[in-house]
């Protein structure tokens, strides 16, 4: 039997241009959109002062950070975060595998109250870390939680790579220092038909050692981690071979690491995501993450309106993980903002506006993600 509904909003940003209509009815049935027409439909619910705009994707954190907010600001991130003998990795041994799932629950709440239904987890504590992030999977309804798990050294072999694999959606390698070249191709084998990410460049250290190079050549990533320091040649390279940057500008600064190339990654055509990074130092509001960039943008290409483009990089553009476009025939997680009050729906540019304003309504679920008890 089908369970339909049918909503009105007064404007809703539809496929993955965000392109916007005006006054749409919206039918959904089994939790999947069926029908978007033109104008209000009765027997609806309506939201007649709101928008419709997909759900919002962090593209990349470290959720078990959120165990000791705000700890060590007066250190490096070499000391805070360096794998594996840093301060996160030395408190990390001391946590129980209880208290590490209630830290990401309640994570995962709260990215869904800022309107996060998908985030992609860069999983620490080797195979244990992996485990841990399924069993919080399992409690999840509505939300897409993307595990990139790794091998600590100690456990790294053929057949710890395939457990691994059977786990998680994909490898998340640290840095260049972590594994050797034969590690990476045995990781590029076993997940090559899943999602393999590398933190590259975040420091100009590691640019420095060409690590990009690197790790093109042994692991063949398609998802690749901060890109501070990238040139436009190395920026050129991740669009000729399609891969996608997850940028985190709120991370850089606070670390003090650079200031990502954002309105040259736009330019140049480089598939552009967002990410909030280590729970413990940058909160999951995404709101924030987009506001930041935008702001860079300004200020690398004064007088520039990349705001589409930075929108999009938060909801849209993680093909990676799945579709989350507001269309017939896709899942309707979209969320919905209001745009009276917050003047969105008398803004001149639209897409600016909900990136500097969409947080500060309510932001209502059409279908309300949980986590399970």
């Amino acid at each position: 039997m089908e369970n339909c509904k049918v909503i009105n909003v007064r404007k809703a940003l539809i496929g993955e241009d965000l392109e916007v209509k005006d006054n749409v009815n919206i039918e959904i049935c089994n939790g999947y959109i069926t029908h978007i027409g033109n104008g209000f439909s009765s027997n609806a619910k309506s939201f007649t002062n709101e928008i419709a705009i997909p759900s919002l994707i962090n593209s990349h954190v470290h959720m078990l950070d959120y165990a000791f907010p705000e700890i060590g600001i007066d250190k490096t991130i070499k000391e805070l975060v360096g794998d594996p003998n840093s301060l996160k990795y030395e408190l990390l041994s001391k946590q129980n595998e209880k208290d590490l799932i209630n830290f990401s629950l309640s994570f995962i709440s709260n990215s869904i109250n800022f309107g996060v239904t998908t985030i992609a987890d860069f999983r620490e504590l080797g195979i244990l870390g992996s485990k841990i992030a399924l069993n919080i999977k399992r409690k999840l309804k509505g939300i897409n939680y993307i595990i990139l798990g790794r091998l600590e050294k100690n456990e790294f072999n053929d057949k710890n790579l395939v457990r691994l694999a059977e786990i998680d959606d994909g490898f998340g390698a640290s840095s260049i220092s972590t594994y050797s070249p034969q590690e990476l191709m045995k990781i590029s084998e076993i997940f090559k038909n899943k999602i393999r990410a590398a933190h590259i460049s975040e420091t100009l250290k590691q640019n420095l050692k060409n690590d990009l190079e690197f790790f093109m050549k042994y692991l063949r990533p398609n998802l690749i981690i901060h890109g501070t320091w990238f040139s436009d040649y190395e920026l050129l390279i991740l669009k000729e071979k399609n891969v996608s940057l997850v940028l985190c500008p709120r991370s850089n600064l606070w670390f003090s690491t650079g200031i990502p190339r954002i309105a040259s990654a736009i330019k140049l055509g480089v598939n552009i995501l967002l990410g909030t990074d280590n729970a413990a130092w940058i909160s999951p509001n995404l709101w924030k993450e987009m506001e930041t960039a935008l702001l860079i943008s300004r200020l690398q290409d004064p007088l520039s309106n990349y705001s589409k483009e930075i929108l999009k990089a938060a909801t849209v553009n993680a093909r990676l993980f799945g579709t989350n476009k507001i269309d017939e025939g896709e899942k309707s997680n979209f969320i919905i903002i209001e745009g009276e009050k917050t003047g969105i729906l008398r803004a001149y540019d639209i897409y600016s506006a909900i990136i500097k304003r969409g947080s500060e309504g309510n932001i209502t679920y059409v279908e309300q993600p949980r986590i399970l008890t």
